[in-house]
């Protein structure tokens, strides 16, 4: 299992980068969690949109989805239907996801089957309702944290996997409902487990400090 890094920023993205958006590809499918900003061109680079099993959104900010109107008119002139995984938060951007036609839409549940990947979902904390998601295949398993504050579900949620994609969004020592980077790593250290960090504030200056944490780089591909 591959894990491929479309964009890596939140809230937003650097110059020339995106927001969240990551490639998950097994031994003969691929799904992608959360479609930020950038997205829908810097993806085609990797990957046709038509190989694309399903998009699995964390949640509902704009920042992780924002990609998926412009995927709206790719769709309709293509003809085509995408699966779409998503919280069933009561918000516009659920509504207006709903209205477009084009999204076969499937509310977050506590395990899921997309082809070759076993997925599983757990609620984090963060002011609007966000998941982590499990992807198991060939054996492996990567957790992405989505957008989260560190919480007791997070640890039990991340044992036993290969791989974990951090939100460290947050400053050190700052009460945002993200990650700072040294959470990440506690993380990473407590279950002897690599990290890559991401969602990655383009205001902060990010200096890494352990060795099971690596700084995320947008078009790289990691094993899992």
């Amino acid at each position: 299992m591959k894990l491929t890094v479309i964009g890596k920023y939140g809230p937003y993205p650097a110059a020339g980068g995106g927001t969240s958006c990551y490639l998950v590809r097994g031994e003969n499918d691929a799904v992608v969690l959360d479609f930020g900003s950038g997205a829908l061109a810097k993806l085609q680079r990797h990957i046709a949109i038509d190989d694309v099993r399903a998009i699995i959104l964390s949640h509902l900010h704009y920042d992780h989805m924002c990609d998926l109107l412009p995927l709206i008119y790719l769709l309709q002139a293509r003809g085509k239907t995408m699966t779409l995984v998503l919280p069933d938060t009561d918000c516009p951007q659920r509504a207006l996801l709903e209205k477009s036609g084009v999204f076969r839409l499937v509310s977050v549940q506590p395990q899921w089957q997309a082809g070759e990947f076993s997925l599983s979902f757990e609620k984090m904390r963060h002011p609007l309702e966000s998941y982590a998601v499990k992807i198991s295949a060939m054996g492996k398993t990567l957790m992405y944290t989505g957008d989260t504050a560190f919480c007791d579900q997070l640890p039990a949620f991340a044992k036993g996997s290969n791989l974990l994609l951090a939100d460290c969004g947050k400053a050190e020592h700052s009460a945002a409902p993200h990650l700072s980077l040294s959470e990440a790593a506690f993380l990473g250290e407590t279950l002897h487990v690599p990290v890559i960090a991401t969602h990655l504030n383009p205001a902060l200056i990010y200096t890494r400090t352990s060795s099971v944490v690596t700084l995320a780089e947008e078009g790289k591909t990691y094993a899992v």
